[in-house]
């Protein structure tokens, strides 16, 4: 971490600190940090006038990361949030946050999701591990990180990726990029209705595509044996767990 990053990342804790909407800049974009101790009507007004005097310190359009800690975040707020940004050349595209709720609405809208903090106060919160589910397409450019199981009810499009500390099923087309047991559990699966993926992973395992691509109308299954990636149909799979 480069001084200037540190001093960034040293700012943003001190107005969190204060209970304060803040800014800072790395890298990755410009990140976007919402306090927990006050309320909603408070960080909507301390954020309007942030973004009217603050000079743009980014060129053209500048991808943003929403850190939005416990706040449970809707759709409809997500998506006015979003087009307050844009009117600042911010474009969301990544929502960091402790909310279930939240996760589903931002992967819902096509924004990545991380359930994460590196910002949380000392001790930390345990990771939350419980299943989540999606209703969504993974489009594109869209990455969704989880410490335990996903289940997505839709498609992983190619670019998409699910990244997931435990199981992942894709209710739908999987042909994106998935890594199961990512905290590397190699009991960990992969299940997908339709399996056409750009790379395939389960703990520290890594797999390419299955030549001839998948079985049509077939579910399939993705497990580690061996250290070596394998995929059955689901009813060989079930078969061989007898």
């Amino acid at each position: 971490m480069n001084s200037e990053v540190f001093e960034s990342l040293l700012a943003a804790q001190r107005n969190l600190a204060a209970g304060s909407v803040s800014f800072r800049s790395d890298s990755q974009g410009i990140h976007l940090h919402l306090p927990a101790a006050m309320d909603w009507e408070e960080i909507w007004e301390s954020l309007i006038w942030q973004l009217r005097s603050r000079k743009p310190y980014w060129a053209g359009v500048a991808p943003l990361t929403l850190w939005s800690q416990q706040w449970e975040l809707d759709l409809p707020t997500l998506q006015t949030l979003s087009a307050l940004l844009s009117q600042h050349c911010l474009q969301l595209w990544r929502v960091q946050t402790a909310a279930r709720s939240t996760a589903i609405a931002a992967a819902t809208l096509g924004y990545s999701v991380e359930q994460s903090s590196p910002l949380e106060t000392i001790p930390p919160a345990p990771p939350d591990t419980t299943p989540l589910y999606l209703r969504s397409t993974v489009r594109s450019g869209t990455a969704v990180r989880h410490s335990g199981s996903v289940f997505l009810l839709g498609d992983l499009n190619p670019g998409g990726e699910i990244i997931a500390g435990g199981d992942i099923w894709v209710w739908g087309r999987l042909r994106g990029v998935v890594h199961a047991g990512a905290n590397g559990d190699e009991k960990a699966l992969i299940l997908a209705l339709q399996l056409d993926p750009t790379q395939l992973r389960i703990a520290n395992q890594v797999a390419r595509p299955p030549e001839g691509g998948s079985l049509l109308n077939t579910p399939e299954v993705v497990y580690l044996q061996d250290n070596a990636i394998c995929i059955a149909s689901i009813q060989d799979f079930l078969r061989r767990e007898v």
